[in-house]
């Protein structure tokens, strides 16, 4: 990746909710982690953050989730 991109791969801790979420149960998933769209943080201009974090699950996934999920940093 370039500069404006970070990349690991990790565990995705995930409760079930099965029955309901106060019983469900805690499942690991292998993903890979992508971070992306530095920009400048408010409180310190001169610093950057990333903006948006990536997943992609390579093997098995929640039930809930599709194969890759985008999610938005910082409102």
């Amino acid at each position: 990746m370039g500069p404006g991109s970070a990349v690991a791969s990790g565990l995705n801790v995930v409760n079930d909710c099965k029955p309901y979420c106060a019983a469900g149960t805690f499942r690991s998933y292998p993903v890979n982690v992508r971070l992306e769209r530095p920009e400048a943080w408010e409180k310190a201009p001169d610093q950057q953050r990333y903006g948006q974090l990536h997943l992609s699950f390579p093997g098995s996934r929640p039930e809930h989730l599709p194969p890759e999920v985008t999610y938005k940093l910082w409102d």
